[in-house]
């Protein structure tokens, strides 16, 4: 059977890609920061600060998948940014992307598996305002997709998506300002997301190539 893992599997978008690989037959293992009750989908969840140096996989000893979903966003305006708010952006989705990557290269390589990352249509076309910070954070996530894949032969590459339906989006002035610049006029659906990670997961010949899934936000 063949083997993903997930990280960041308990947010919106994690839950959905859970889902994606779960229903082609994947066993999936998955990380997050904290504990969670067993969940049908998921072989064994590793709680863990991704970081740490001292990031393992205990018992991870084959896999097909690395899914990079990982990260946050934060705001703050360019003026009134501090390192602090920028070193905790760039420690989790970049650095802990890169160690992620370190701790199980060895396995993909043995598979000749495939990496997805999760960047962002910020790495490409600025945010909505005061997030210079996560934009250059997805943006170095994009660049580093792009020299892993020529570094290391493996299938490597990134979705960059636009905004992503959520319950507090709803009716808000987000999801108003979204739709009026975007072809079409709706916010992101998760589960079209995870579909082309997982297209880009089981795809031949696509190599460090970062695509965009707005909904025609980057054309408007």
């Amino acid at each position: 059977m063949s083997k993903v893992l997930v990280t960041g599997a308990y947010s919106n978008l994690g839950k959905a890609i859970v889902r994606e690989f779960f229903s082609h037959g994947f066993e999936v293992y998955a990380t997050s920061t904290r504990k969670h009750a067993p969940h049908p989908m998921i072989k064994r969840l590793y709680v863990a600060d991704l970081s740490s140096e001292d990031i393992a996989f205990p018992d991870l000893e084959e896999l097909d998948v690395l899914v990079n979903n990982a990260g946050i966003f934060t705001e703050a305006r360019a003026d009134e940014l501090e390192s602090a708010a920028w070193n905790k952006v760039f420690a989790l989705n970049v650095r802990g992307m890169m160690l992620t990557v370190k701790a199980v290269l060895p396995l993909l390589e043995a598979s000749g598996g495939s990496i997805v990352n999760i960047s962002s249509m910020n790495a490409v076309h600025p945010g909505f305002g005061s997030t210079a910070h996560y934009d250059a954070s997805k943006g170095a996530v994009s660049a580093y997709t792009r020299s892993l894949a020529a570094e290391t032969g493996l299938r490597v590459n990134a979705v960059q998506p636009g905004l992503i339906a959520r319950d507090a989006l709803y009716d808000s002035s987000l999801e108003e300002y979204w739709k009026g610049h975007t072809v079409r006029k709706e916010m992101m659906s998760s589960g079209d997301i995870a579909s082309l990670v997982f297209f880009l997961a089981q795809s031949r010949g696509i190599y460090g190539q970062c695509i965009t899934i707005d909904n025609g936000f980057t054309l408007c």
